[in-house]
């Protein structure tokens, strides 16, 4: 195991605040938070005084939770860094994908007849409640999706997020073709790929801009930000944060992004590094 972190701990900015993951670096693979978890981060605020932000690509109402678990406030970011709300969950910052472009992708999702998710702050949407996609994602986003016309919907709003979801990688990998075919990923969309899922986000809008809203947010340089995370969708901000540091379990990509390494999210490393790099233990 590759525990950068112990070996070369001191050679960092001091900690001002932390910028986390969830799925893959602050839970279990089962969703959960450990023991260990939890009382290191609230050692951090309340004892440091260090604010503790979730950066996610889930919605608020799949974020939130885990701050009452852990007995703190603070800001979230979610969609990827396209929407930034604060304490008292007003949005301070946020990204929206263009009406145009929207009207394209379900142009697309017509075609494919791949099923989509659309996203508008805290609410997501559904053509049909279907036995695949409604109730994995009840349980993800902790709320009821709204049922209705997409063409309905997006009529009234710009989604933040527009979500395909399958079990088949091959539907993706077409829906992701037909997408790229039509150039919207030159400069209109950014694509994600992850459990079955193709989230599309504005292009532009990615985790590092979460940093960067933070630090302006709390008043911090972002090199002395603490970010961890896991996957591929946590490179920008791993790149951004100026104390970075990968899971054990992250995929190579973040772990080359990252300064630092840490245990896995299944054995308490975002515990073991905050008790490394917060208070040198």
């Amino acid at each position: 195991m590759a525990l950068t972190c112990i070996i070369v701990a001191m050679e960092h900015e001091e900690v001002k605040a932390i910028c986390c993951d969830i799925d893959g670096t602050l839970v279990r693979d089962d969703k959960t938070l450990s023991a260990e978890n939890i009382k290191w981060i609230r050692k951090a605020v309340e004892e440091k005084g260090i604010p503790f932000t979730l950066v996610s690509g889930r919605m608020y109402n799949g974020v939130k939770p885990f701050y009452e678990a852990l007995g703190i406030s603070g800001p979230l970011s979610c969609y990827n860094g396209g929407t930034l709300y604060d304490s008292d969950g007003n949005i301070v910052e946020e990204h929206r994908i263009p009406h145009d472009t929207a009207l394209k992708v379900l142009e697309i999702q017509r075609r494919s007849k791949v099923g989509m998710i659309l996203f508008n702050d805290r609410k997501w949407y559904l053509e049909k409640l279907d036995n695949y996609i409604y109730p994995h994602k009840r349980k993800i986003y902790l709320s009821e999706c709204e049922v209705g016309s997409f063409d309905r919907f997006l009529s009234q709003f710009d989604s933040n997020k527009m979500l395909f979801m399958t079990p088949s990688d091959a539907e993706l990998d077409l829906v992701q073709s037909m997408v790229a075919q039509a150039g919207l990923f030159d400069g209109a969309l950014t694509p994600y790929r992850a459990e079955h899922c193709l989230e599309l986000i504005p292009a532009g809008v990615n985790k590092g801009l979460a940093i960067e809203a933070l630090s302006r947010h709390f008043g911090v340089p972002c090199s002395n930000i603490m970010a961890l995370g896991d996957d591929t969708n946590d490179i920008e901000m791993l790149h951004t944060a100026g104390i970075s540091i990968a899971m054990d379990n992250a995929v190579p990509a973040a772990k080359a992004a990252a300064r630092f390494e840490t245990d896995t999210n299944g054995n308490d490393g975002v515990a073991k590094a905050v008790q490394r790099f917060v208070f040198g233990l």
